[in-house]
């Protein structure tokens, strides 16, 4: 079987992760990476086992070879590196969050509908089984009507230089608030909510850790905690009429659990031994859009990369937290 070749635009820590998710991934190699300089690009490919590197970003998006390029950069260059490539005729697929603003996500969504190339944002949590099986029990009724969903993601960030700049897009919204915004959307769907918050930020000006208050039609809301500040449990409850699921680990789920309105467990599924990072799911939904000549994936479509984006602009707006390139 001939592999798909992936190049890999920026060779930080999650890139890494990528290279050697792909390495591992049948059908799949780790063809390219590209940095900005071409002694870390070396070392970054004799560490991980990619066969190419290239010290520019444009070299990479000129190799004949290279049937997709996930843009590894920050947030802050994610929209101007998508571009580079669509306009080389590359599939790209961008690092969540997809831009930093909604206007520069639309601009490059818009250039791969021009181009009629895929473009996906790699929203995880979107085309991992677990959370695709969860959805399917929710859907047949496991738990009645949903009403309420609270969940908390955190992790000790702040020597993250990225996370700190506001010239980067930092901030504990962009790299992790986009999780349970996302969680919460997967369950109540694309109607508008209407959101109340708070927020805490450092001296760079940017977010450091927002509590969201999320409501909408029928009753329904949400309420969900972020933070780059420290570690909490990171776990979601989804609550229906007729019982709720708890789910350990919003960001790579391990188990959830089903129980019915007077707490007895009815079932608990873990993940699956053959998940290996997670990440491959992804990529696996992104090659198979590319060879049947779909734009977006249906697990994370445009107009959902673009709500969220929204939301976030809105958020932000709220906050009084303006990025210096916009």
């Amino acid at each position: 079987m001939i592999n798909f070749k992936v190049g890999i635009m920026g060779a930080g820590k999650i890139a890494g992760v990528i290279a050697d998710t792909l390495k591992d991934l049948d059908a799949f190699e780790a063809y390219a990476i590209a940095s900005r300089d071409t002694e870390k690009a070396e070392a970054f490919a004799k560490e991980h086992g990619v066969t190419k590197y290239y010290g520019s970003y444009e070299e990479l998006v000129a190799d004949p070879d290279v049937e997709l390029i996930y843009i590894a950069t920050p947030h802050s260059h994610h929209a101007e590196h998508a571009k580079l490539c669509l306009n080389a005729g590359k599939p790209v697929l961008v690092e969540k969050a997809f831009s930093y603003n909604a206007a520069t996500t639309e601009e490059v969504l818009n250039l791969a509908k021009e181009k009629n190339l895929f473009c996906g944002e790699a929203m995880w949590i979107r085309f991992m089984p677990m959370y695709r099986l969860m959805a399917e029990y929710i859907q047949k009724g496991a738990i009645g009507r949903v009403n309420n969903i609270t969940c908390s993601l955190g992790y000790s960030l702040l020597k993250e230089e990225r996370l700190t700049k506001p010239e980067l897009a930092g901030g504990a919204l962009l790299d992790l608030g986009v999780y349970p915004l996302n969680l919460i959307s997967m369950i109540y769907g694309g109607e508008p909510p209407m959101i109340g918050s708070t927020c805490a930020k450092l001296d760079t000006g940017v977010d450091a850790q927002e509590a969201l208050q999320i409501s909408y039609k029928g009753g329904r809301c949400a309420n969900a905690f972020v933070t780059m500040m420290y570690q909490p449990d990171n776990n979601a409850k989804i609550y229906g009429d007729r019982g709720y699921i708890e789910i350990d680990n919003i960001n790579c789920p391990e188990t959830f659990r089903i129980y019915n309105q007077d707490h007895k467990l009815v079932l608990e599924t873990k993940k699956p031994d053959k998940q290996t990072t997670g990440y491959e799911f992804e990529f696996i939904a992104a090659r198979d859009a590319i060879i049947v000549g779909q734009t977006e994936c249906p697990e994370m479509p445009h107009a959902e990369t673009l709500r969220i984006m929204q939301i976030c602009d809105s958020l932000r707006n709220t906050w009084q937290i303006k990025y210096p390139m916009e």
